[in-house]
């Protein structure tokens, strides 16, 4: 399996490392290389640097050999754009991430299909746990495995 992930955010590093160790072939695109410079020793995986909203640079990252695109920098209109430019490509499986919900209207209108909420899902989760579902939460080893 080959990832792409655009941004190397909290949730992108994160999810970079969980499909590392599920063997997946993962290329992270940050536009900034002092975070590159800063990361590339600690994971195993491409890094390119590059504007992840801009389209030679999806186009770099080899569209028709990717299985999942990864829409998760810290800017909300970027993976939004970004979004966007992966559909009209060769992307298969597009995933955008948005910290404000009301920019929710707008990824429905563009199309975009699969659409995540960070602090929605954890709430819907803790919701789950409140009402008695205990496997709602995932209980993670003090060495950050699950």
């Amino acid at each position: 399996m080959r990832v792409v992930i655009i941004g190397a955010s909290t949730l992108g590093l994160t999810a970079a490392d969980m499909l590392l160790k599920e063997g997946a072939e993962v290329v992270i695109v940050e536009k900034d290389g002092d975070v590159i410079e800063q990361y590339c020793e600690e994971y195993d995986c491409s890094f390119v640097h590059g504007d992840g909203s801009r389209p030679h640079v999806l186009e770099d990252v080899d569209p028709e050999h990717t299985d999942c695109l990864y829409c998760l920098s810290n800017d909300d209109t970027a993976n939004i754009l970004a979004g966007v430019l992966a559909r009209k490509m060769s992307f298969d499986r597009v995933v955008v991430r948005i910290e404000e919900p009301e920019l929710l209207s707008i990824c429905d209108q563009l199309d975009l299909e699969h659409v995540i909420i960070p602090d929605r899902r954890v709430g819907r989760e803790l919701v789950a746990f409140a009402a008695g579902d205990d496997h709602a939460l995932d209980t993670e080893s003090s060495d950050g495995e699950q």
